[in-house]
């Protein structure tokens, strides 16, 4: 039975990287892009993504790139283990 989600997520990514970990996240999905809209398909079905303009987060004197992704699902299979799957690839180590 195919779901619908959406799913709001602030980010500390610059674009750039976004778009290369989503697509080594999804090595097998058709990913199009046009401008702030990412369309992902693959045999679970269709992932909309609008990406917000970069900003900067200041914290000190540190600067780090924010940007919001708006994560829709429509027709998915899995939308909610597909979005906890995605979220691990965006994950960094810090210590």
């Amino acid at each position: 039975m195919a779901r619908s989600l959406t799913v709001e997520k602030e980010m500390t990514i610059e674009r750039s990287a976004f778009l290369r970990t989503l697509e080594r996240a999804l090595p097998h999905a058709r990913i199009a892009s046009d401008g702030d809209r990412i369309t992902v398909e693959d045999d679970d079905g269709t992932l909309e993504i609008t990406l917000s303009d970069e900003r900067v987060r200041r914290i000190a004197s540190l600067a780090l790139p924010v940007l919001t992704a708006r994560f829709r699902y429509v027709d998915h299979a899995d939308p909610a283990g597909h979005l906890a799957r995605l979220e691990v690839s965006f994950q960094r180590g810090g210590g």
